[in-house]
């Protein structure tokens, strides 16, 4: 791979481990990569959702909103759709029985409105992020079984007509194809996903419902959720699309997304890819350097992601495409892993990183 760069700003991203990168007023010709430019027909006033043909989002927390100004700025240049990243689980909307907390989630809800965007929930049934009085729960199984409708419809219901889509139920496969022992399983049995998707479309009818999943490089799951989706529909339970997690790294392959990006397409529902983000560092190295061979091929499988996407996926069946976070301060790697790494498409300080110039030539390309 033959890489070039033109900007001095570039050339100094290198000089510290969490520099910052392109600020949107400075030159876009980035670099080329093997002869094409990865920036080639971008002007300085495009953003992602002025040039994207589908939505695209961030998952979000609510909180920066009001702490950090140019996080909220930068949701507002770029994205046209929001997800939740953590406050409609479980364990921050209901963290006491029948106790439910709306501070967080109306205030995205709130946003979006303002801003016009697409709000997409995230999630209603997860086996992780479990509240204390759920975990402890005594009761038989028409008792749990009103713990889940309960929670489901309430909160559905809450933002009916204004939530426009719901992970439904998340994670609900082990990596071998197997049903995940959660304590929703052990409860109330398998089919307890297809009775989620019921009570959800029970409280909201016109809301999309969604089954999302980690699949990626793991064959076993893939045919496992396909063959969850194909019997929903073939039995006439609603289910609208599937989410795409895509938490992966510089070395993922992509002919393998690619397939699996076919097989959902093949179920004919909607396909999100739903938390993308992209480690530079994937070995979790402890002596991690950021170097600009790193960031251009980290801009190029932002880039192909896109195009994928784009290709593969009819756009009859184009959700979009949602980043996992804004800035790399934000994202979830930076929180559970002490290695150092840049998964997103801006910087610490939210300026635009070449990731972000590789997606977008991905979007438009």
């Amino acid at each position: 791979m033959i890489t070039t760069f033109f900007s001095i700003a570039l050339n100094l991203i290198s000089c510290s481990p969490r520099a910052d990168s392109v600020q949107p007023e400075d030159t876009i010709e980035v670099y080329t990569i093997s002869g094409t430019r990865i920036t080639a027909g971008i002007d300085s006033n495009s953003t992602l959702k002025s040039v994207a043909p589908f939505p695209i989002g961030a998952a979000i927390n609510p909180r920066l909103l009001s702490s950090i100004p140019l996080y909220k700025e930068t949701l507002q240049r770029e994205y046209n759709s929001v997800s939740s990243e953590n406050c409609f689980k479980m364990n921050q909307i209901q963290p006491k029985a029948g106790g439910f907390y709306w501070k967080d989630t109306d205030a995205l809800v709130n946003f979006a409105k303002e801003s016009n965007m697409r709000v997409h929930g995230h999630t209603l049934i997860y086996y992780k992020s479990l509240p204390e009085w759920v975990t402890s729960f005594q009761g038989d199984s028409l008792a749990w079984e009103n713990l889940m409708k309960t929670h489901i419809q309430t909160v559905v219901g809450r933002y009916k007509g204004v939530v426009t889509s719901w992970d439904v139920v998340n994670e609900a496969f082990e990596d071998d194809g197997t049903l995940r022992r959660s304590v929703w399983y052990e409860k109330l049995g398998a089919d307890y996903i297809a009775r989620c998707f019921q009570y959800a479309h029970q409280a909201d009818p016109r809301a999309l419902l969604f089954y999302n999943e980690n699949v990626v490089g793991k064959p076993k799951k893939l045919t496992a959720v396909l063959a969850l989706v194909n019997n929903l529909k073939k039995r006439g339970i609603a289910i609208h699309g599937i989410g795409v997690q895509m938490h992966i790294n510089i070395n993922t392959s992509e002919e393998a997304l690619t397939t699996d990006v076919r097989q959902f397409v093949n179920t004919g529902l909607l396909v999100h890819i739903s938390e993308l983000d992209i480690r530079m560092n994937p070995t979790y190295s402890t002596n991690f350097t950021l170097t600009n061979a790193l960031q251009t091929r980290h801009a190029l499988k932002y880039k192909n992601v896109a195009k994928l996407y784009r290709s593969v996926v009819p756009k009859s069946q184009q959700f979009g495409i949602t980043n996992w976070n804004v800035g790399d301060a934000d994202s979830w790697l930076r929180k559970t892993s002490p290695c150092e790494d840049y998964p997103l498409l801006f910087s610490d300080n939210y300026s635009r990183k070449p990731a972000y110039y590789g997606f977008i030539q991905g979007l438009t390309n």
